[in-house]
């Protein structure tokens, strides 16, 4: 029994890290993420997704998760307990499995569903090819809270595509769509080369400060080179702005990233990472993607000045990890925009001090609870952070923050328990935010809004502080209890509740309580608690 649940796991942990899945749910990665932060692990944890040998880790309470429903032999054990096609030859491999999300709930005396059907295909071509391709379609009726968001941001459903409404004074159904994909070659035993369109994540913790998987999928290619102690990335990207003002011959105006990042194990325990972007727009001169910035060394400065006017928006950052034990953790990040020693001296509130940042700290079999994971973090960003300018060159894409949901000017701070049982799953949320905002009846830039450029307005020089304007304060408690299936797809049944309360200076309280039963394939970070 101990033989079969341990070739279960790695089963699982193989699916997940040998082809690479562009899936990195914060919940399925609890399964394997103790191992990955233990002390004799050298995975560089803070880039998501990435690749592991599963062979590094010694595998324990694989009993919890190992698949006996039905027949392995029939199409009803293939769906529960694995793979539902997986066909093997000597130099290929091709896995396909359905994906799927159906959801019931209630908000209040309104109805809510989810309706995501999809399909998602993987494997490997050689030794050197892997692909993997995935496709969700949706019809929903989403929380209150989302649909004004949407009214705000083009209908973009966050994490997600762009939506079409039907009947938002009646049922307020939105239909949407997403796909990814890519072809990843191994070079070596060194280089990794990736091309596709998704989304990643830098950071250890539930929010990133300096790459998120919070915005809708984008076009890519990554290349990671992985020599002794370190992991370096360069990732470039193309992101589109929604705004119809901004469009080309009725065509999203799009914008262009290249990122670095240099993760290092100085030791056992204490992991660096140097993070540096740079977003530049698709102008109406025809410029695109600057070879300039193909530069595949790390910091743009230098090229930033040799470019002048061209130059774009660059922030410079820094991720760190420190493992106290085998089980526990701190972790903490650092961006910043701009900024002037002089003014950060004189602590004024100068509005182009303009940095974010994030501490936290996590710990696995909290106070030696078999699977009990505490987490707690803080994050913050001060007024105009992720701005430009130049709008078409805020750190954002399809209008959604390529960071934190709330975007700028704010302080958050959450705490996560998650307490697994064999296939049991009870896991605890706890959220408070304080924002700030635009007052209408003045013409103040409060820096809230990441999309629109620090020069609109009358901004204010100096006295500028997180959450100023109109402060909005919200507390949301998110609770669930799931059902694990199938490990492989992360097929569960969940029952959860969310309450949510909205405060702010200039508008009434909102509180709303949204309860809900899904079954469902949960493979995909969406946030919708801001």
């Amino acid at each position: 029994m101990k033989l079969k649940s341990f070739f279960c796991f790695t089963l699982f942990l193989y699916s997940v890290t040998v082809f690479s899945q562009t899936n990195f749910n914060y919940n399925h990665y609890l399964l394997i993420d103790k191992n990955l932060n233990h002390l004799d692990s050298k995975v560089h944890t803070s880039i998501k997704p990435f690749f592991i040998d599963h062979k590094e880790f010694i595998l324990s309470d694989v009993n919890s998760i190992e698949s006996g429903i039905f027949k392995k032999n029939t199409w009803r054990g293939r769906f529960v307990n694995g793979n539902f096609f997986d066909y093997k030859a000597s130099d290929y491999r091709f896995i396909i499995n359905p994906i799927f999300n159906f959801q019931i709930g209630r908000e209040g005396d309104k109805k809510r569903y989810v309706n995501t059907r999809g399909f998602e295909l993987f494997g490997n071509i050689g030794p050197k090819i892997s692909f993997n391709s995935s496709m969700y379609e949706t019809q929903s009726v989403l929380p209150n809270h989302i649909e004004n968001y949407l009214l705000t941001h083009e209908y973009s459903v966050p994490g997600q595509g762009q939506s079409k409404w039907y009947n938002p004074d009646e049922t307020s159904m939105l239909d949407y769509a997403m796909s990814s994909g890519y072809v990843n070659y191994r070079a070596d035993d060194y280089i990794n080369i990736q091309f596709g369109h998704g989304k990643h994540f830098i950071g250890d913790g539930y929010r990133s400060m300096l790459l998120s998987d919070n915005s809708f999928n984008y076009p890519y290619l990554k290349i990671t080179t992985d020599v002794w102690k370190f992991n370096y990335v360069n990732l470039y990207s193309v992101y589109q702005d929604l705004r119809p003002e901004y469009q080309l011959s009725d065509v999203n105006r799009k914008k262009y990233s290249s990122i670095h990042y240099l993760s290092t194990n100085l030791t056992s325990r204490l992991n660096i990472g140097l993070f540096e972007a740079i977003i530049w727009e698709q102008n109406t001169t025809g410029r695109n993607f600057d070879v300039n910035y193909f530069n595949p060394i790390i910091f743009y400065r230098p090229i930033e000045f040799s470019l002048g006017s061209r130059g774009g928006n660059a922030m410079l950052g820094f991720n760190v990890k420190y493992k106290l034990n085998n089980t526990a953790h701190l972790y903490s990040q650092f961006i910043i925009d701009e900024f002037k020693y002089e003014e950060v001296k004189a602590n004024r509130g100068w509005w182009a001090n303009k940095h974010a940042g994030q501490i936290g700290f996590k710990w696995f079999d909290a106070f030696k609870v078999q699977n009990l994971t505490l987490q707690s973090e803080l994050n913050y960003a001060r007024p105009f952070m992720y701005s430009h300018n130049l709008e078409l060159q805020s750190y954002s894409h399809y209008n959604q923050s390529m960071t934190h949901p709330l975007g700028a000017s704010f302080i958050e701070k959450l705490a996560i328990i998650d307490y697994r049982i064999k296939r049991w799953n009870l896991n605890l949320k706890l959220i408070q935010s304080t924002s700030g905002g635009n007052v209408d009846t003045n013409n103040i830039n409060y820096g809230h809004d990441i999309l629109v450029s620090y020069s609109t307005g009358d901004r204010m020089e100096y006295n500028n502080e997180i959450a100023q304007g109109n402060t909005t304060d919200i507390q949301i408690v998110d609770i669930k209890l799931a059902y694990l299936i199938n490990p492989i797809t992360n097929m569960k049944f969940e029952l959860g509740a969310v309450f949510r309360n909205e405060s702010s200076i200039f508008a009434n309280e909102i509180q709303s309580d949204f309860y809900y039963f899904s079954f469902k394939t949960d493979l995909r970070n969406l946030y919708y608690d801001f």
